[in-house]
Formats: C-alpha cells, structure tokens, sequence
C-alpha cells in the first residue's frame, strides 16, 4: 500500500548555551585541533525535521500540526537549556538524542527526527596585551572563532513496524 510522507520542521534557531557545559577528554586524532573546553559556550542553529508517514492521507490531514510545532520547538529548547543530561560532558550527539527522543515520547504520530546543529565556538579572547586576564578561570570575554566546526546531525526514529 502507498504511503504518504509529510515533513514538517523549523530551522536557524539560533541558540546559545553560557553554563553547564564542557567537552573533555574526547577521542583524538592527528586531525583533532578543538582543545578541552571544561567550561565551554555551547552554540549552533538549530535545524530540526520531522517525518509523519501513513498509508491515510485523511488520517495525516487530522493531525494538530501547530500543537507538534510548538512542542517540538519547545522540546527543542528545553533540553538544550534545561536537561541535566545534556549537561557537564555530554557531546552535541547526546544532546540532539535528548532532543529527539523527547519529541517522540510527546508526538506518536511524528516517525522520525532529524537534527542538524552546526558548532559555533566562542573562545575566551585574549587580554594579556591589556594586562588584563582573561584565560581559563578568569575568562568572562569571548568571542565566536569563524575557523573550521563540525556539521553533526542525526535521524532517530521509532522502532520499524516492518517485517524482519
């Protein structure tokens, strides 16, 4: 039977996380240049998709569309600002699981969830030239870096209702 697919999202949320965060002691390569960051600025814009599939159409045009938005948005942001699990040391993956799987707890009609959250970094900005200290634990001016960041996104979806 033909199924029908309708995506629905938002996208440039732009968000910007000042407490409880850091990345430490991560996985490195010869590639790896992002230091330990134990007290970090966690920013992006959000990017967030997701998937209704059906074989009614009747049944998908009854959907509360609005209600979905507003709480995946507001899902969205919650966690982002508000879970402890997204906390101290929890990567962007982490945070975009959370993310996602609390949209799919609240909506069972929405299939799946894909994220895509580009890392803007803010660094601590340098005053020593101003006899000023403004490095590690005394650093309260920072700046967005525009060097190279990662592009993470994730899909997660229900468990499949096919056959195996």
């Amino acid at each position: 039977q033909r199924k029908v697919t309708i995506t629905s999202g938002f996208y440039d949320l732009e968000v910007l996380k000042t407490t409880n965060s850091s990345f430490t002691d991560f996985w490195r390569d010869e590639l790896a240049t992002l230091p330990d960051m134990p007290d970090r600025m966690l920013s992006t814009k959000v990017l967030c998709q997701w998937k209704f599939i059906d074989t009614c159409l009747g049944k998908l045009q009854q959907l509360p569309f609005d209600s979905i938005y507003s709480g995946a948005k507001r899902n969205t942001l919650d966690a982002f600002a508000n879970d402890p699990r997204a906390w101290v040391h929890a990567s962007v993956q982490t945070t975009m699981y959370i993310m996602a799987d609390r949209i799919l707890n609240d909506f069972p009609a929405v299939d799946d969830v894909y994220y895509a959250l580009p890392n803007i970094h803010y660094f601590p900005f340098d005053l020593s030239p101003f006899g000023l200290k403004n490095l590690q634990a005394d650093a309260e001016v920072y700046m967005p870096i525009a060097d190279p960041s990662g592009y993470i996104t994730a899909t997660v979806s229900r468990p499949s209702k096919g056959k195996f």
